[in-house]
């Protein structure tokens, strides 16, 4: 039987782990930290005009996915804050999606 992770395992974090995070073991907070890191990080190599692998675009959409997941529940407790996080990571995600277009546009064209 596994053990359920009730509280975040970022340093002295004791935010608590919302079930939808138990596999990652982070709280919201954390999740958000480093899903903007790593979406930053795809923008910069778009704006150098570099390919996003392939691993990185389906990391990309599941995040999109997820975030649109934990808009849609009521249940979840979100503070406006942390709304506020997820609608910003979306437009980076949708950011990152235009530029991977228009990098796969111009080599068509």
């Amino acid at each position: 039987m596994a053990l359920q992770v009730r509280a975040c395992q970022i340093d002295a974090c004791s935010e608590r782990v919302p079930q939808t995070l138990t596999q990652q073991g982070v709280c919201l907070g954390h999740y958000l930290d480093e899903a903007f890191t790593r979406v930053s990080g795809a923008l910069e190599l778009c704006r150098r005009g570099q390919p996003l692998d392939s691993a990185v675009l389906d990391w990309l959409l599941e995040q999109g996915d997820f975030a649109v997941r934990l808009l849609s529940r009521d249940d979840l407790m979100q503070s406006s804050e942390q709304r506020s996080r997820l609608l910003e990571l979306l437009l980076c995600l949708a950011n990152v999606q235009e530029y991977v277009r228009r990098h796969a546009v111009s080599k068509t064209s």
